[in-house]
């Protein structure tokens, strides 16, 4: 049992920032996804590897060639129409999500009224095709050797179509400047002996464009709903690592740690021994970045958000002694390494980790954040 000597006799009480409030919004959003991937910042072949790597870690075995294609293929479309010329005033993303039957791959990017009209102009012609016809048009340009100005773009919009075997959505939407983003969904069945109402009627690109404006107004650039192992942990670190850590700049590496911290855990304190299901997501703010995970919980959950509630009410020389005390039990008493974990995210950043308890038919629901501020955090509290 952990002693808290300096812990004071007080009733507990939750903290909920805007930002915990995004995060279960879209936990309630995604209940129904098996995963859901959404990515915004860096685009290049690393990232590429990371996101197929998580991608396909819960995909059925026969699916997982062609989910790894379509992303790749998804990533380079917007590597494609990318145009320097528009800067970045428009930020690209990337999602996945697993909602049975079907993996739904999503993109966005910025592009100006010419692209626009070329691709309107392709994708309506792939669109009105049948699989064999497809097949036909692909063989005729490779052997006519008419590839666009786009290196390509043709034949991956036309390869896309043949591999999901269903109509490729779009939607343009305009910017104040005069660009558009453009909006592209592939619909992958995953699951053929699905009922046919189902298999007809995959997810409208309308909902994956709204989850696209809500990370943009929040500033939000990462999030990860699914299995938490060292297969799904490893690739996010390394995104956000890609997307965070600067030369000479501290606060990349204050988030890596945060983010080991929180996603470990999930991973300690997961429902489900077999199976360490949770949420993750990070985003920007105005003083730093916000990281928060969330899971169902074995136990108690109101012991830890008690025991949570306590740590933000320490001082910095609090939060050191009671660092080294548990450091030192947790040599013999491994399960507290947790509560090592909580202390020492507090004093490192001296923000008070923020906390939501929710308990429905599934079990006590456990949301944790902590905000990882830009200065050096030698505030006490």
């Amino acid at each position: 049992m952990v002693k808290f000597y300096y812990f004071r006799q007080i009733k507990p009480f939750l903290i909920m920032s805007r930002n915990l409030q995004l995060v279960t919004l879209l936990r309630k959003c995604f209940s129904g996804d098996k995963i859901c991937i959404f990515y915004r910042g860096n685009f290049d072949d690393i990232f590429t590897d990371k996101l197929i790597s998580l991608a396909e870690h819960d995909a059925e075995k026969k699916a997982k060639k062609r989910i790894s294609f379509l992303i790749s293929e998804s990533f380079q479309n917007i590597v494609r129409h990318g145009n320097a010329e528009l800067g970045h005033a428009h930020d690209s993303l990337f999602g996945m999500r697993s909602v049975a039957p079907f993996s739904h791959i999503f993109s966005s990017n910025t592009i100006t009224e010419k692209d626009k009209a070329y691709l309107e102009e392709k994708l309506g012609f792939i669109n009105q095709l049948d699989p064999e016809q497809l097949k036909l048009h692909y063989t005729k340009i490779l052997s006519e050797g008419s590839l666009s100005d786009k290196g390509g773009a043709g034949l991956g919009l036309i390869e896309m179509a043949k591999r999901s075997k269903k109509p490729i959505q779009t939607e343009f939407k305009e910017h104040k400047d005069h660009t558009f983003a453009f909006n592209m969904q592939i619909d992958l069945i995953v699951d053929d002996n699905a009922p046919a109402d189902l298999l007809e009627n995959p997810m409208t690109i309308e909902e994956n464009t709204a989850m696209y404006d809500l990370m943009t107004d929040n500033n939000m650039i990462f999030l990860y709903k699914g299995d938490f192992s060292d297969e799904t942990i490893s690739p996010m670190l390394n995104i956000l690592e890609g997307n965070t850590v600067n030369s000479g700049d501290s606060i990349g590496y204050k988030i890596y740690h945060a983010a080991v911290e929180l996603m470990q855990n999930v991973v300690r304190h997961g429902a489900n021994p077999s199976t360490k299901e949770g949420i993750f997501a990070i985003n920007r703010t105005e003083n730093g970045y916000f990281l928060c995970t969330g899971n169902y919980v074995t136990g108690n959950s109101f012991t830890i958000g008690e025991y949570i509630t306590k740590l933000n009410l320490l001082n910095k020389d609090e939060l050191n002694t009671l660092y080294r005390q548990q450091l030192k039990a947790s040599v013999n008493l491994p399960e507290n390494s947790a509560g090592v974990g909580l202390i020492d995210l507090r004093r490192s950043f001296m923000t008070p980790i923020e906390i939501k308890l929710a308990e429905d038919k599934n079990g006590h629901y456990l949301t944790i954040g902590i905000e990882i501020p830009f200065s050096d955090g030698k505030q006490n509290n």
